[in-house]
């Protein structure tokens, strides 16, 4: 009986473990299934200036007023809220789309009202990530269209 007592509470251990690891193993696989995606039907990258510097100034005001609460006037955001640039912003958003991370930031910020701000804001706001995280501006701007969005893949290397 005490054998079966000790076991029970390890086999249930054990089965919320791996069930745990799969959950976060699908996750990942998901992510990693749309950046797969992303990469393969990409024309145009982050360092092909995908914005313009009037822009990312835009992009500057806006962020001070929306964003810069909760990340920090620098990006580096405020232990609650991630960093938007250098190492943070490279390991969450490399080798995904400029749609995943404008449809991020536009569905789920600012956090007191997601999806308030007019589609160019957003586009304009994360012209001004890019240039934080000293990506190159071009000629035009970086448009408020998902399915443009989804043709540039961020990546931090230049390819």
């Amino acid at each position: 009986m005490r054998t079966q007592a000790r076991f029970t509470p390890l086999l249930v251990g054990a089965t919320v473990a791996c069930l745990t690891c799969t959950a976060v193993a699908a996750g990942s696989t998901g992510r990693a299934r749309d950046q797969d995606a992303a990469r393969t039907s990409v024309s145009t990258t982050v360092w092909d200036g995908v914005y313009t510097t009037e822009q990312a100034d835009r992009g500057k005001t806006l962020y001070g007023q929306s964003c810069a609460s909760c990340h920090a006037g620098d990006l580096r955001g405020d232990g609650t809220a991630p960093s938007l640039i250098e190492e943070e912003f490279s390991f969450q958003w490399s080798d995904s789309s400029v749609a995943e991370l404008f449809e991020q930031i536009r569905k789920l910020m600012p956090s007191d009202r997601p999806n308030s701000l007019p589609r160019q804001s957003y586009a304009d706001i994360v012209a001004f990530i890019l240039q934080s995280n000293k990506l190159p501006p071009g000629e035009k701007p970086l448009p408020p269209d998902a399915d443009a969005l989804a043709k540039i893949l961020i990546t931090m290397k230049r390819r």
